[in-house]
């Protein structure tokens, strides 16, 4: 069910077709109940919409953050990316703190491919993705100007007090990402 909610296009296409097949008939009819169902359905379609953005599952939470984190990487805020880092993994700080500096990052592209595995009943609650991000970068010695570098990348993420933070990431070949699983 939390798929409707979270990408309520299914609802809005068949909603929508099946509320102007009601409008239809009741413009040749003239009856009402065809009225009363057609606004039935556009009510129902909107409720579906408006809950799916009120209500924020676990999956949509962590593709926020993961998004939220992409945006930070692109404007090269390291202070922004290590806030979003669980606070016992110091070796993903000091990784992120050697090798973002390295870079000034134009553009972070994530792509279709976002897989979200969410584990709510581990203690603390987890988050797997993997998807192929396309970054667009430059190094700070002016040797490789905006280079296209793809990569397949995972990250894990830990709910900490309300918040879905780095515990680990790692990045390959993105042909990884075009395998089947």
């Amino acid at each position: 069910m939390t798929w409707l909610l979270e990408n309520p296009t299914s609802v809005l296409v068949l909603g929508g077709i099946t509320a102007i097949v009601f409008g239809a008939i009741w413009l040749q009819t003239g009856r009402k109940l065809e009225l009363y169902i057609m606004l039935a359905i556009i009510t129902g379609v909107a409720g579906v919409v408006v809950a799916g953005n009120v209500w924020k599952s676990e999956r949509r939470q962590v593709k926020t953050t993961l998004y939220l984190i992409a945006h930070d990487v692109e404007r090269n805020d390291v202070k922004a990316v290590l806030e979003h880092l669980h606070p016992r993994m110091s070796g993903v700080r000091q990784r992120i703190e050697s090798e973002m500096p390295m870079y000034k990052f134009e553009e972070v592209k994530i792509k279709q491919n976002l897989e979200i595995k969410v584990f709510p009943t581990e203690s603390p609650p987890r988050a797997v993705t993997s998807f192929n991000v396309v970054v667009v970068a430059s190094d700070r010695s002016g040797l490789i100007n905006d280079r296209h570098v793809p990569r397949f990348v995972h990250v894990t993420f830990l709910k900490v007090d309300g918040n879905w933070l780095i515990s680990d990431y790692e990045h390959e070949d993105p042909r990884e990402g075009f395998k089947k699983k």
